[in-house]
């Protein structure tokens, strides 16, 4: 059967198959490699809001600096990422989307993303004028009266540094310190397999193909016909009148590498056959890093907090974030001991970093790429994370949260008034928020090595799309699970509207 629309990838990509397929005159394909679980099939794991870090997973690892490669998980099920990640609902500052607009994306504005934010999501009792109140995406955020002891100290100590109190770290602030807004209902995690498949699935339209791994995009000159892929062990092809790629940073590159579409030297190396010499392709990574200033904790009041990641603070290039390790539950998974003494992080990261890495496709087959995360090669992400490191050390020890606090952890009480032992311990130990982006950037027409253009579309070919994090130009100061969910939103109206 031949496809208007084929669709790789369920992460973004459910969006994308969610809205084209809207048109009931649209035949829609949607590829997802990771089991398809859809509504209340999901295994517990993926339904419960916690970071999944075994299960559905891709397997990857990353080279974060100087050879220390660590895992790096990536979700492998409907849902992608979204259904293994922290569900964290926060958007990007206008400030990030100012950086975005200075790189030359003009047509990605926080004025112009703001509508497509809002589309996506309900967040019931939200000021209506910033939030949607009827998106496929529930969101929720805790009120001040139901903030945890912890979480006010946090808030009440940057209030002594100078930084706001926000109730709404959503509602259009680049600083400030408040509570973390969460994809989950009722208890339940809101991947964009239950936000955006759950309803649609039944449409005569459109179809989901589980367990079916994309090896390239198949091209009639410099038009993407069709998709080659493995399904249960047997190797098929699918045409399409257009292919849109939303693997997400790490997987994407190597699939349009696969296809012929990357640097000329990668393609001639692996005896691809290049459909368009694209040298950015892989290149441009750009990932949190993040340290985190860890103490034994005092819990007191809500000992068991629903959630672990609470509370946030960012203001320019550098944001905080609360971890609370209390309940059993958080030590077993973090630590793996849930009898582990608690403990408290304030965990500091570069919100916009300079430092860029790579994702290198190693052969012609689907296997995992080489990741090179390159953490803190630039300069000023180093001076960036030694504010930011410093900043979360006073808050530490401040008025208001030294309670929560029995005894900081070594080495820091030891090195923090240092700058060359601090920057040591920091490339040593820093660690990622797996927000991953920029390895297919989008860019304007005047830049060249863009890979795509400001709507997704690939340069030098015809039919083909990447609609994932990997076109973004940058990072955002925040995690990137709701500014991916906006990008695709926004994709997709454009793709509604073409005729090709």
């Amino acid at each position: 059967m031949q496809y208007d629309e084929v669709v790789i990838g369920s992460g973004a990509g459910s969006v994308i198959a969610s809205r084209l397929s809207a048109d009931p005159a649209r035949q829609v394909l949607l590829i997802e490699a990771g089991p398809g679980y859809l509504g209340a099939s999901q295994p517990e794991d993926l339904r419960d809001p916690w970071v999944s870090l075994v299960d559905h997973d891709w397997g990857y690892s990353a080279d974060y600096r100087d050879g220390r490669v660590q895992p790096y998980p990536r979700g492998k099920t409907l849902g992608g990422s979204t259904a293994v990640n922290a569900a964290v609902a926060m958007r990007g500052s206008p400030a990030d989307f100012a950086d975005w607009v200075r790189r030359g994306n003009d047509q990605w504005s926080y004025e112009a993303v703001l509508p497509y934010y809002r589309r996506l999501e309900t967040e019931a009792g939200a000021d209506p004028a910033v939030h949607g109140n009827s998106g496929p995406l529930w969101i929720e955020r805790a009120a001040a009266d139901r903030w945890s002891d912890q979480g006010r100290a946090f808030v009440r100590a940057f209030g002594d540094l100078g930084f706001a109190a926000l109730d709404d770290l959503n509602a259009g602030s680049s600083s400030g310190a408040g509570p973390v807004s969460h994809n989950v209902r009722d208890g339940v995690r809101q991947s964009t397999a239950i936000a955006y498949l759950d309803a649609p699935r039944s449409r005569p339209n459109l179809t989901i193909w589980d367990r079916c791994t994309a090896n390239r995009v198949l091209f009639s000159g410099d038009r993407a016909v069709g998709v080659e892929y493995i399904r249960d062990g047997v190797a098929g092809a699918v045409t399409a009148g257009r292919v849109t790629v939303a693997c997400g940073a790490i997987e994407s590159p190597p699939l349009l590498m696969r296809s012929g579409i990357g640097p000329e030297d990668t393609l001639r190396r692996l005896r691809i056959e290049p459909v368009a010499v694209s040298p950015e392709v892989g290149q441009n990574l750009a990932d949190h890093a993040a340290v985190f200033l860890t103490a034994v904790g005092a819990p007191t009041g809500r000992e068991d907090p629903a959630e672990y990641f609470e509370f946030y603070m960012r203001d320019g290039s550098y944001y905080i974030a609360l971890l609370t390790l209390f309940s059993q539950r958080a030590l077993g998974v973090f630590f793996g001991d849930p009898n582990a003494a608690p403990i408290v992080a304030v965990a500091p990261g570069v919100g916009r970093p300079r430092s860029r890495g790579s994702v290198e496709v190693v052969s012609r087959d689907p296997v995992p790429p080489q990741v090179k995360l390159n953490f803190l090669t630039d300069p000023a992400d180093v001076a960036t994370l030694l504010t930011g490191t410093r900043l979360s050390w006073d808050v530490l020890h401040n008025k208001h949260f030294e309670p929560f606090v029995k005894q900081a952890l070594p080495p820091l009480p030891e090195i923090i008034d240092d700058d060359a032992a601090l920057t040591s311990w920091m490339r040593a130990t820093c660690g990622t928020g797996f927000h991953p982006v920029g390895t297919c950037r989008m860019g304007p027409d005047s830049d060249a090595a863009a890979v795509a253009d400001q709507h997704g579309r690939v340069r030098g070919v015809r039919g083909l799309r990447v609609a994932d994090a990997s076109v973004m130009p940058g990072l955002v100061s925040a995690p990137v699970n709701l500014t991916v969910l906006m990008l695709a939103e926004r994709i997709a109206e454009w793709m509604a509207a073409e005729n090709e």
